[in-house]
């Protein structure tokens, strides 16, 4: 199967949209903010995220629980700076579509710090599949036969 040519982007839209409407539906108010290391700021009560929302569209042959970070080092200090200057405490969304499934995970930041560290390497794998059973994380699928 080959995707179309925009599918990258359609893909990050998407996402980024999908993750809104999951932390609407359970009460947050929501902004696409797009702004540099954050793609969302959700408020509820008294949180609020600043949420930068990484997404993989994988074919049947090709799948991982594995996220590939450009420049991570880089990207997090972006998340925090931008943070800060939001008030927000810092998040990243993960949208994983494969295997007939779209799973969506939300994760602060200090658990992906603990779990993995901080590379200064050009690229950091985050495996998602460590998160499952921590319960600072939120998780949904969709699936389809």
């Amino acid at each position: 199967m080959e995707y179309g040519k925009n599918h990258s982007h359609i893909t990050g839209d998407f996402s980024e949209h999908l993750i809104m409407y999951w932390l609407s539906k359970n009460g947050y108010e929501c902004v696409l903010a797009r702004y540099l290391g954050i793609d969302i700021i959700a408020t509820k009560d008294d949180i609020r995220m600043g949420i930068s929302v990484k997404s993989r569209s994988r074919k049947m042959s090709q799948s991982s629980s594995k996220i590939t970070i450009s420049k991570p080092e880089t990207h997090i200090q972006h998340v925090k700076n931008s943070c800060e200057s939001f008030g927000c405490k810092e998040y990243f969304a993960f949208v994983l579509d494969q295997d007939n499934s779209i799973k969506g995970f939300l994760i602060p930041l200090e658990s992906i710090i603990e779990q993995f560290g901080v590379s200064k390497a050009s690229t950091q794998d985050w495996d998602l599949k460590y998160f499952y059973k921590d319960p600072r994380i939120d998780i949904f699928e969709l699936s389809w036969v």
